[in-house]
């Protein structure tokens, strides 16, 4: 679990406005994800599960409670208009003895950029990681193996995608003249 504390408090560092909880939850899952596919192995080495929202790593309020006893996070309510919408989870300080190697660290900052606000659109940016949660039946765990991360699904998306495009830009074009 020591990798999952170091991978919350480096996403919660990166983001100055702090992170809801689901949002936290996707952002591990598509670092890990995305470090999966390079070197075949997960950041946090831990299990995933398929949540009605989110793919949620099953150790993760386990991990939230600790950092907060110890004062490493703060959690703060959202208060708009309506009342309390959310709570937000706002880095404090580190953990000594960083143990993020700098390729790690890497991919989760593209991550974290992928997603400044909160993590909306996730198909767009990692569709072959949002099919393989997706495709995974409520409250089982989601695999991560080489096998299932290169869906074919993901291909025919992104095929759909191609296709759609070209047809918006012929579209364009034709308007155009």
């Amino acid at each position: 679990m020591e990798k999952l504390l170091h991978a919350i408090l480096w996403i919660l560092e990166k983001s100055p406005n702090g992170r809801a909880r689901l949002d936290l939850a996707k952002l591990l899952y598509y670092s890990d994800g995305v470090h999966f596919q390079k070197h075949a192995e997960m950041i946090t080495r831990g299990d995933y599960i398929h949540l009605e929202d989110s793919p949620y790593p099953v150790k993760l309020n386990e991990a939230l409670l600790y950092l907060k006893e110890k004062g490493h996070i703060e959690v703060v309510p959202k208060i708009e208009g309506n009342g309390i919408q959310g709570f937000a989870l706002r880095f404090l300080k580190p953990i000594d003895g960083l143990i993020l190697s700098k390729e790690e660290k890497r991919v989760m900052m593209k991550v974290v950029e992928a997603f400044r606000g909160r993590v909306v659109d996730e198909n767009r940016h990692y569709p072959n990681l949002y099919e393989n949660y997706v495709v995974t039946p409520l409250f089982d765990s989601i695999p991560f193996s080489v096998a299932r991360i290169n869906t074919k699904i993901h291909v025919l998306v992104q095929k759909s995608l191609l296709n759609l495009s070209g047809k918006m830009f012929r579209v364009l074009f034709e308007r155009s003249e």
